[in-house]
């Protein structure tokens, strides 16, 4: 996020300009299918160690980590120092309760707050 805003913001222009254009609709959901599959990976080799299992399916895996992602770049592109902070903290909230581990008080207290 920090370092590689513009091409996380290239993406997220590309992604949207295939909504209008058809000529980048097969390679951007090329991209989103990979994306989807590491996220995928990701979490189920978490929840593997966590001694669970991923309780969504991996597209909605997918979308709530894209969804955290991409409201993150927005502020942090408009200046909110407390984008990347609140976005770590909103992950720690969410990545729990998809593998069905409970949240600490604590972390949820720190995930409103941000």
């Amino acid at each position: 996020m920090r370092k590689e805003a513009p091409l996380h913001r290239l993406w997220y222009d590309l992604r949207a300009q295939s909504l209008f254009e058809e000529a980048f609709r097969a390679d951007v959901a090329e991209i989103d299918r990979n994306l989807e599959k590491m996220f995928w990976r990701v979490m189920s080799r978490f929840a593997e160690l966590a001694g669970g299992s991923v309780c969504v399916p991996s597209s909605v895996t997918y979308a709530i980590f894209d969804g955290l992602f991409q409201q993150c770049l927005l502020k942090h592109l408009s200046g909110n120092k407390r984008a990347v902070a609140a976005m770590q903290s909103h992950v720690r909230l969410v990545v729990p309760q998809l593998v069905g581990a409970p949240v600490q008080r604590k972390q949820r207290r720190q995930a409103i707050a941000a």
